[in-house]
């Protein structure tokens, strides 16, 4: 309806809908916890989450036991909230390089509050494995090394551990920078729920510190598309003609509009390419191509279409099928003219017959068909080409006649 005129009251036109906003997205899982437990492999971290709460993680006495993030909820007292609990899976120095797939495990820990860095009493060097981590979270992302931290030391129930954890202690304190370092058992849940009430209260005041401004939550700033200026609300005049000296008779058209009235253009529609050629004249693209030196036949492309250009032609995009049937055509009528003598010789001998020549119907065939029939309206009535015919009346016996 909106190309429908006084002139075209019947319009064989339509235009294609307006493509929308097209973005190919990368989609990351991310585990949404409370608090995220962190160490190397088999340093106790599903222990720990097995006895703070309900979840049954795979428990073993071997590395990289856990291959997959395990959630669990600790429930310390019915009046307040549950403490939503990540074991991650362990990792390794190079972590942050992909090793050990560090990847897959370090993405889970960007969607926690709180990082639980487990470490393991049982190790040749805690503070070394400790120190290692917390490089590695720095290397994947800066914001994970800003992170509030508490530190554990487990295993405390071995002999060997419980004989240096004083000195353990001290020397994670010093190297965590502060003091929120504890020691537990998982296996025997020493200290376990202690544990989980602390964590509770400090959960709750970096959330209150956040709601109330005076801490900022730092987050990886997402890539914004705008999306409020679509392509056909851009100026109409802003387009750009680009060509390579590398390849002549070639022109790339470059403009937000052009471009976006040629996705919305029926191709294989003659009215609508018939539009198209008189948008680009109107938009002063033609003239520009032909200042710049196009000639026609030169290939113009927009996008993903092209053709070829045809100044002063309300058509310059002509499909190569219609190309060959208008030659095909005219080459047709070149040898009909050109068979036909300049001359033709009257001749009076009435013996010599011409050959008939077939017509179609709406070009006055019907003549052709049985003229000695043939009735003509002139101004003096009926002419019969046919003289024997007679127009007199036949009486039968018994017939009325009516006399004046």
């Amino acid at each position: 309806a909106a190309f429908k005129t006084n002139r075209r009251t019947a319009p064989k036109l339509s235009e294609r809908g307006e493509p929308g906003a097209a973005r190919w997205l990368s989609v990351e899982l991310r585990l949404v916890a409370d608090v995220g437990f962190l160490g190397m492999p088999n340093a106790g971290k599903s222990t720990l989450l097995s006895s703070a709460s309900a979840a049954r993680p795979k428990v073993a006495n071997y590395p990289f036991t856990t291959i997959t993030p395990n959630l669990g909820v600790c429930d310390l007292d019915e009046e307040s909230s549950g403490l939503v609990l990540c074991d991650i899976p362990g990792l390794i120095e190079g972590a942050s390089q992909g090793t050990g797939l560090g990847f897959s495990f370090l993405r889970h820990v960007q969607r926690c509050k709180v990082l639980l860095h487990v470490v393991d009493g049982t190790s040749d060097d805690p503070v070394g494995d400790f120190r290692v981590l917390n490089k590695e979270l720095a290397d994947y992302d800066d914001l994970l090394a800003k992170k509030p931290q508490v530190v554990v030391l487990n295993k405390c129930d071995v002999s060997e551990v419980r004989e240096r954890q004083d000195e353990l202690v001290e020397q994670l304190r010093e190297a965590a920078g502060h003091s929120r370092v504890m020691t537990i058992s998982a296996a025997t849940q020493d200290n376990v729920r202690e544990l989980m009430g602390r964590l509770k209260k400090f959960v709750d005041a970096e959330r209150k510190l956040v709601d109330d401004g005076v801490v900022e939550l730092e987050d990886a700033v997402m890539t914004e598309v705008d999306f409020s200026i679509a392509p056909l609300d851009s100026d109409s005049d802003d387009f750009e003609v680009v060509s390579d000296p590398a390849y002549p008779g070639q022109w790339r058209l470059t403009g937000a509009y052009i471009e976006q009235v040629a996705k919305m253009t029926h191709w294989e529609y003659p009215e609508a390419v018939e539009r198209f050629g008189r948008q680009l004249a109107a938009l002063g693209i033609a003239d520009e191509l032909t200042a710049r030196g196009a000639q026609d036949g030169d290939l113009v492309m927009i996008d993903e279409y092209d053709f070829e250009f045809s100044p002063g032609m309300t058509n310059p995009y002509i499909p190569e099928e219609l190309l060959e049937r208008d030659a095909a055509y005219e080459e047709k009528e070149a040898a009909k003219q050109a068979t036909q003598p300049r001359a033709m010789l009257l001749s009076n001998d009435d013996d010599d017959e011409e050959e008939d020549v077939w017509r179609p119907f709406n070009q006055g065939g019907y003549m052709d068909m049985d003229s000695d029939e043939i009735v003509e309206f002139k101004d003096d009535g009926w002419d019969l080409l046919d003289e024997d015919f007679d127009l007199s009346p036949e009486f039968q016996d018994g017939d009325e006649v009516w006399t004046s």
